[in-house]
């Protein structure tokens, strides 16, 4: 039987190739974009199910192209402060809480994998004393503040990599990074956008990283392929780097979307969206019995912070801090872990 988190043969024949791919990296670890995506397909970290990628591509393309006035309807859910100071423990969450305890040193070099909307860039930016918000004192600590036209650039030396590959999102994401660096937030050698599929490497050297930020992206993938994830995330880091993940608990189960009275719950047990309730009603209700199709035949699992902490010990991780979820309507835990 294949042990979990090894990948059979392979990956041993591949080590002279991926090294030779390291070798053209530049200074912040960042392998050139050109011969990542040209050399990538031979660097999958797991075995590939071609049913779930299907399935996946089908589920994300129809939930994260939807448009409200021009605007993507997944963007729209993050523009509220009653979702940041109720249900999110408040403007800083605990991602950015861990972020602002780590000592990063002033040439940090930090990986965002799936920064989504981009506000993971902005505030982990901020959490990380690489910019600094100039916001009116009325408008702290409110969504408001999550504008560029507020932040100012604090330390040039740092670099920072997001991550994406739903091609909406990512559009998104490479407008919101140009728009920063013609705001002189950061220039254009600090921030990169690039895609990544977490089936296949990084774009990264190993061991090039001071902190890796991995925010809800490995649960939406088997359980089988978790530790593969996990490990290859991990790969990126220095020795002393830091890992700071968050995880869905097995409370939100999406199966539950499918049945009646429980996809009523669901529903109203998503506050993110309850200001633009009219509009993202239909949409959510989609989501949850797409994302219900998904989970109820096993290619998304949702796991405690505790059981990834299992799967990153082969990486020769170290567990630091594990911050329980918020709330039960947002069961999310946030793992902090340090290689050692």
């Amino acid at each position: 039987m294949q042990k979990v988190g090894t990948i059979k043969g392979s990956e041993e024949k591949r080590t002279d190739q991926w090294e030779t791919l390291e070798q053209s990296a530049n200074e912040a670890g960042w392998i050139p974009q050109q011969s990542y995506e040209a050399q990538v397909s031979n660097f999958q970290i797991c075995p590939l199910d071609q049913k779930a990628i299907k399935k996946e591509k089908e589920v994300w393309d129809r939930y994260l192209s939807v448009k409200d006035h021009q605007r993507l309807m997944y963007h729209e859910l993050f523009r509220y402060e009653f979702y940041e100071g109720l249900f999110r423990k408040g403007f800083w969450g605990n991602i950015e809480d861990a972020i602002r305890k780590i000592a990063l040193p002033e040439t940090s070099r930090i990986v965002i994998f799936s920064a989504g909307t981009g506000r993971d860039l902005l505030k982990v930016g901020l959490a990380a004393g690489i910019w600094k918000s100039t916001a009116p004192a009325l408008i702290r600590g409110t969504y408001k503040e999550i504008n560029p036209k507020y932040f100012q650039l604090v330390n040039s030396c740092a670099r920072i990599m997001v991550t994406e590959h739903e091609p909406h999102v990512y559009a998104a994401l490479e407008a919101l990074v140009d728009q920063l660096i013609r705001d002189g937030v950061p220039d254009e050698r600090m921030v990169s956008v690039r895609k990544w599929d977490f089936r296949y490497k990084s774009p990264l050297v190993t061991e090039s990283q001071d902190l890796v930020v991995f925010a809800l992206v490995g649960n939406y993938a088997k359980i089988t392929e978790q530790p593969f994830i996990l490990q290859e995330v991990s790969r990126c880091l220095k020795k002393g780097g830091y890992l700071v993940a968050s995880t869905m608990l097995p409370d939100l189960n999406f199966s539950k979307a499918r049945v009646g009275l429980k996809k009523l719950m669901i529903i109203l047990s998503s506050p993110l969206w309850w200001p633009i309730f009219n509009k993202a009603l239909p949409w959510q209700v989609q989501w949850g019995k797409m994302a219900g199709e998904m989970n109820k035949t096993g290619y998304w699992e949702n796991v405690p912070a505790e059981r990834w902490m299992e799967f990153l010990k082969p990486a020769g991780m170290k567990p630091v801090k594990i911050y329980p979820a918020p709330s039960s309507l947002l069961p999310v835990e946030v793992l902090v872990a340090r290689k050692e």
